[in-house]
Parts: structure tokens; C-alpha cells; sequence
């Protein structure tokens, strides 16, 4: 395997999958979470809100950092 393949696939690839799964499951925690038993009394419908966010959030921000390097290498590539 080409060194530039691996590095394509560690450098950007696999951080972007990362972020998507992170948004992925921070839905599925939205819709999902069952805080109304267990361990938690209370009300807990706001913090299910604000951890979904936050967590949609940080795989937001991974993914978009990662494809704003790809797309500024990529533009490097071009001008030599």
C-alpha cells in the first residue's frame, strides 16, 4: 500500500468517520436515553438536550476541521 494512501486514509478518513459516528450516536442518544428511571431523579430531559448538542457539536467541528485540512493540502498539491 502507497505511504500517501495510508496517510490520506489516517490523516483524513478516519478522523471524519470518527466525527460522523460521534454525531451519529449523539442522536441516537436524543431520541433513545431513558432518563426517566434508575439511578437519576429528576428531571433530566434538558440535560439529555445539552449532552446530544454537545456531543453533535465536537463531531461537527472534528469533521469540519478535517475536511478544511484536506481541502488546504489539496490546494498545495495544486500550485506545485
Amino acid at each position: 500500500m502507497n505511504i500517501n494512501r495510508v496517510r490520506s486514509i489516517l490523516g483524513v478518513w478516519a478522523p471524519m468517520a470518527i466525527g460522523l459516528f460521534i454525531i451519529v450516536t449523539s442522536v441516537n442518544f436524543y431520541f433513545t436515553a431513558n432518563l426517566t428511571n434508575g439511578l437519576f431523579l429528576g428531571n433530566l430531559e434538558s440535560w439529555r438536550l445539552v449532552c446530544s448538542a454537545g456531543a453533535f457539536f465536537l463531531g461537527g467541528v472534528l469533521m469540519l476541521s478535517t475536511y478544511g485540512r484536506y481541502r488546504k493540502t489539496k490546494e498545495a498539491r495544486r500550485e506545485r
